[in-house]
């Protein structure tokens, strides 16, 4: 029972580990094209539909950057359950152990 909670355990940091990386990943191309923005609105001689094109972008990467963040805090709940759920499984396993001992000492 608790090699399967400890493997629950593992798979949902692994998940939450995936989701932070991606979460960064994203973030990084959403300053990236803020950058970018900053930069080419100064020149003259950019044409409007390429500064749409990344007023877009920066609207499409908030929004992904948005759903990353709301992914990774629902698999941190998912660690938080399998981490409770672990250490409930590991209490209840101690007191069979010193309910035992007591009954073997009598």
């Amino acid at each position: 029972m608790e090699e399967a909670k400890l493997i629950r355990m593992a798979a949902a940091i692994s998940e939450y580990t995936v989701s932070s990386m991606l979460r960064e990943t994203v973030h990084g191309a959403a300053e990236s094209i803020n950058q970018a923005v900053l930069s080419v609105q100064t020149l003259p001689w950019i044409p409007e539909h390429l500064l749409s094109d990344l007023a877009k972008a920066q609207q499409d990467l908030a929004q992904l950057e948005q759903s990353a963040v709301n992914y990774q805090k629902e698999l941190a709940a998912d660690v938080e359950e399998a981490q409770k759920a672990l250490i409930q499984d590991r209490h209840f396993h101690e007191k069979d152990e010193l309910v035992s001992n007591f009954n073997s000492e009598a």
